[in-house]
């Protein structure tokens, strides 16, 4: 989407668009609202002719200048309760009605929205690209994208371009790690995935990577991804992105891992016809990392961040890992395996523990890893987990409150402890068949972070969406990017 902007409103034949509070009279403008809406505006709010209500965006017609006019409002509910995730729902259930009507054009009147208009314009650009995201799919009518043909026109006493074009790189980043999540498996192999990533990021400033393939990691000991994806005919991967921006120089690390199962059949431990579609999505905590990555680099943070990103693919064959067998994992560490459909973990695993060798101040994971946290949280909020006392958590919940991320901590005891330990032959199981098996699994990753502060996200239920919200359509969320380059931005890395 095209954005301009304007100090004063300007007579054009693009519809107006305007918030509307339930108290009209707090716009900044409202002298210009009324004037535009001929007065009208207590009467056309008063017959409910447009609605104050949130987030419901109506319509009606004024005559200006003897040219008819199309004003929109979306509306705004007790502007004095508004918080940075209203705004953005609003945002995005106008930017939706703009793509379901096919307006291509608008201007937005800025000071019709009662709120911090930095913020507002942030949040304008994000909305503009993530509510109506649309994968460029392999249907072979489908037409140009709504979002390269629109413009808005905003208008207000402050120039807000640099605001809008942050939150529009940040939205570019999300839909970036919607793209690869929503790409068939039969695509979005290791190979390819690694192939891609190193492509995007080449020849960016501050940025460095490396790519192990298949034959290094079996080398040099990556014993559990290496068992992950040796039934595959497409070989695993471990991708190592690094941004070190100048004034980071001397800082250590926050590391920023993901799992990337492009497809997980389950191995031998084998899903059902019903439990395998959508299972391409198994690597969007492996997307979301190269989304933050890609954020980080388009909004130059002045951060030090090392993105890891593991890629392996779970089949079956007769090379397959098989339940009962042991893996030397990247740390020295042995694994007895007890399901082959507990695979993430695996390649978890080795990632973090290869991520520890940077001497971060944080390592955080992100993946689709349990059922169990689904069971627990359902599919609005992501699980939490830390090796850290309470209170190390405190930024990330501040954050996604205003990100709109929920976010929900769970337990690590000693309990899991025990449980992990288990194994009668090897250091560690990947799999006990006892409940609290979304702890079970975090307290399995934490084994290798190598003493580092850890912070374990489960977005099982989040990573996907199974109908549109304001933040997009069903499908890839790209959950948590937001809330990690929004910490990244605080500079509040723990030291």
């Amino acid at each position: 989407m095209k954005f301009d902007y304007r100090e004063n409103y300007t007579v054009t034949e693009a519809p107006i668009i305007i918030g509307l509070p339930a108290n009209f009279r707090e716009m900044d403008n409202f002298e210009e609202v009324d004037t535009l809406l001929n007065g009208l505006t207590a009467r056309i709010v008063e017959e409910k002719v447009l609605s104050a209500e949130p987030g419901v965006v109506t319509t009606t017609g004024v005559t200006i200048q003897t040219d008819y006019r199309k004003v929109i409002a979306v509306g705004l509910g007790d502007a004095a309760g508004l918080d940075q995730t209203d705004i953005q729902r609003y945002l995005g259930k106008l930017f939706q009605y703009l793509k379901d009507t096919g307006t291509k054009e608008g201007q937005l009147l800025m000071g019709t929205f009662p709120y911090d208009q930095e913020k507002l314009a942030e949040a304008l650009g994000l909305m503009s690209v993530i509510s109506i995201y649309e994968f460029e799919s392999y249907k072979t009518d489908r037409g140009p994208l709504f979002s390269d043909e629109a413009a808005l026109l905003i208008t207000g006493s402050r120039d807000v371009r640099e605001p809008v074009s942050r939150g529009v790189r940040l939205g570019e980043s999300i839909a970036m790690a919607r793209n690869f999540s929503e790409t068939p498996p039969n695509i979005m192999t290791p190979e390819h995935m690694a192939d891609k990533v190193a492509a995007i990021f080449k020849d960016r400033k501050y940025i460095s990577g490396r790519v192990k393939d298949d034959e290094t990691l079996e080398e040099e000991g990556y014993g559990l991804i290496t068992a992950v994806g040796k039934a595959s005919k497409a070989k695993p991967r471990l991708v190592t992105i690094e941004y070190k921006h100048p004034s980071a120089e001397s800082c250590r690390p926050v590391a920023l891992v993901g799992k990337g199962v492009t497809y997980d059949t389950g191995g031998y431990s084998i899903k059902s016809k019903t439990g395998m579609p959508g299972m391409k999505y198994d690597m969007s905590g492996a997307a979301n990392v190269i989304g933050m990555m890609h954020a980080v680099s388009e909004l130059e943070l002045p951060v030090h961040v090392v993105g890891v990103i593991a890629l392996a693919e779970n089949m079956v064959d007769g090379n397959g890992m098989r339940p009962d067998d042991v893996y030397t994992s990247y740390s020295g560490q042995t694994v007895e395996v007890k399901n082959t459909d507990a695979e993430g973990r695996l390649v978890l695993g080795d990632a973090v523990f290869h991520a520890s060798q940077y001497s971060p101040s944080l390592i955080m994971d992100f993946a689709t890893l349990t059922g169990a946290v689904v069971a627990a949280l359902g599919t609005k909020r992501s699980g939490i987990f830390t090796n850290k006392k309470p209170g190390f958590l405190t930024p990330f919940f501040d954050i996604s409150r205003e990100t709109g991320e929920e976010i929900w901590q769970l337990p690590i005891t000693e309990i899991e402890e025990k449980n992990v330990k288990s194994s009668n032959i090897a250091d560690l199981t990947n799999h006990v068949e006892k409940p609290g098996r979304a702890s079970f699994a975090a307290c399995f990753i934490k084994q290798f972070a190598n003493g580092t502060p850890w912070v374990h996200f489960d977005i099982a239920g989040t990573g996907t969406a199974s109908k549109r919200t304001p933040y997009g359509p069903a499908g890839a969320t790209g959950v948590m990017i937001h809330t990690v380059v929004k910490y990244l931005e605080t500079g509040d890395v723990h030291e």
